[in-house]
Parts: C-alpha cells; structure tokens; sequence
C-alpha cells in the first residue's frame, strides 16, 4: 500500500477530523433547524425565568412545607418541589415566618432565590448565544439537550421531574457518579489502567511483524495468530480511545470544576462512554454498536440518514416508514 506519507496514523486523523466536521456541520445547519430545533436544560432563576399569565405560579413562603406549581411558555413547565426539612423552633408547636426552601440539587439554594430547570431554546444575548452555540457544537451525544442520544444516561430524577420533555424519557437507573469526588477517582483509575495496559501492548506488539507493516501472512510468535491480532488491536483501540475520553471528566469536570464551568461541570454529564458488555451477549452485533461501543457519531449518521430518506422516499422519523 502505497501513501503521500509515512506518518498514516497522522493522515488518518486528519482525515477523520475533517470529514467529521463537515458532517456534524451539516447535522446541526442543513439536516436540521439549528435555531429552532435544539434546546437544552439550564437552571435559572426565578427572576429569570419567562412571564407568562399563568396565576398557578404562586409561592406560599408561610407554613412547614412550602411547594411551587406553575409552567413557562412553550410548553416548558419549571417546577421544583421543595423538599420539607425538619427545623428547631425557639418554642413547642411555635411555626417560624418562613419555612427553609431545599432542592434536589447538589448545593442548597438559599431561601429568596428560588432555581429550577426548563428547556431553554436559542438565547438573545450574545454571551448566552455564544455559550449555547458552543456547547450545540461540541456536545456530540446531546447530553442535556433535546436530541441526547439513546442509550446514554437521562438527567437525574431532581431535573426530570421538574421539565416537560418534548418525549417521555427513558426511566433513569441509578447515577454513577453522585459527587466530583467519585467522578475523579474512577476516571483517574481507568485512566492510569488504560496507560499500563497501553505500555505493556506496545512490547507486546513490537514482538509479531504484524505490528510492524510487515502483512498478514508474516510468521506470528503467538499462537492462533489472526485471533490473537485482532484482540489485541480491539484492546488497543478501545484503550486509546478510553485514555482520550477520560481527559474530559478528568480536566473539565474535575480540575476545572464548577467554580470555572459552572453548571458544565455537572457529574451527570460525564456519563461512561462505553456500555456494559452485557449488551454483547444480549443483542449480539446490534448490542456491539448500539450498545456498547461509544455513541459519539450515531447521532450525526441518523440524521444524515433521515434527511435522504425525506427527500428521496418523502417519510419522516415519525412516520410508520421512517421510524422501522
């Protein structure tokens, strides 16, 4: 096989780079209405939120337990429950003026700003559109957005339960990674395993020709020599990628945090890329894709292949064509 340069590996991901930007380009401008199509949660607050003539969005401050009703436009509903907490009183059976206002969220909230969540669509100020245009375009799988990709974990309960989805969501399993500290220390030690495993497959391979652009038919030291090859190109792969996935979690989630990335800094947007392997064996050559391996592309290739298929067979994902 004969090339421009020596440095394939290099070419390929140049490659790859540039033909992955002119899909995802296309999947976010032409296959779909970037400006009226995505939304994403954001937690506001309440002086923020949209006004609408809604009279059911009245907060009653007085009393042990205080609960908050109402929606925003567009069919958004930010509600959060207040989650009642017991409190010492300076007297038996004396009730306080205002009763404490607690969140499920990670941080309390304190009691005269009230933060919920809702569907936020294409801002107007232009450090809020920058920011939004911005997590659109680097968000591949749409972790918190209305496109998130099948398969990948949904917000926590204390998020869902106070939006409206464009789509009933899947039913949440349990989190993860409840805390940054959790986060770090099981990215931190697949990371570290990932580079030994990495090392020790960098001698290995330097022992079979194979490895080292020799062919297919070059004498192998290992025994069943295109099984063996295969695995440990897959584990190779999957190693590497892994080591590359966990700089975000690791560097943005942890070291960066939420005091620089705010509400990007979130734990239950660094879910595992990679599913259990119990999909394998479940659903065979649909679980390996669909399952198990990362989900970066899927969500740019459906599109690609939903905008053909309305133009050339005139069906849309809703339809009864479209969605088999």
């Amino acid at each position: 096989m004969k090339c421009r340069s020596p440095a394939v590996t290099l070419g390929y991901g140049i490659g790859l780079l540039n033909a992955w930007a002119i899909l995802w380009s296309a999947t976010l401008i032409i296959f779909n209405d970037g400006r009226s199509e995505y939304r994403r949660i954001e937690r506001q607050e309440k002086d923020d939120l949209p006004s609408a003539p809604n009279e059911d969005l009245i907060q009653n401050i007085q009393g042990e337990t205080t609960a908050l009703e109402g929606s925003t436009t567009d069919g958004l509903k930010a509600l959060h429950p207040v989650a009642e907490v017991p409190q010492s009183s300076p007297a038996e059976g004396e009730k306080t003026s205002q009763s404490p206002e607690v969140f499920a969220a990670q941080d309390p909230i304190p009691s005269d700003s009230l933060q919920t969540y809702v569907w936020q669509g294409l801002p107007q100020d232009f450090a809020h559109r920058l920011d939004f245009v911005l997590d659109l375009a680097s968000n591949f799988r749409g972790l918190r957005w209305t496109h998130q990709t099948p398969g990948t974990l949904p917000p926590p309960h204390h998020i869902r339960d106070v939006l409206t989805d464009p789509a009933p969501p899947p039913p949440a399993p349990p989190h993860a990674y409840p805390s940054h500290r959790s986060l770090f220390f099981s990215s931190l030690r697949s990371f570290i395993l990932c580079a030994i495993i990495l090392d020790i497959l960098k001698y290995v391979t330097a022992l079979d020709p194979y490895f080292l652009a020799q062919g297919p038919s070059s004498p192998s030291p290992f025994p069943a020599p295109r099984l063996t090859r295969t695995i440990i190109s897959l584990v190779c792969v999957y190693c590497s990628l892994l080591n590359i996935f966990l700089l975000a979690p690791l560097v943005l989630a942890c070291a960066l945090g939420p005091r620089v990335l705010g509400p990007h800094a979130s734990t239950w947007l660094y879910p595992s890329y990679f599913g259990p392997l119990s999909q394998i064996s479940q659903k065979g050559l649909a679980g390996l894709w669909g399952g198990w391996w990362h989900q970066l592309f899927r969500y740019a290739f459906e599109a690609t292949g939903e905008f053909v298929a309305g133009k050339c067979l005139g069906t849309s994902k809703k339809s009864i064509l479209g969605s088999s």
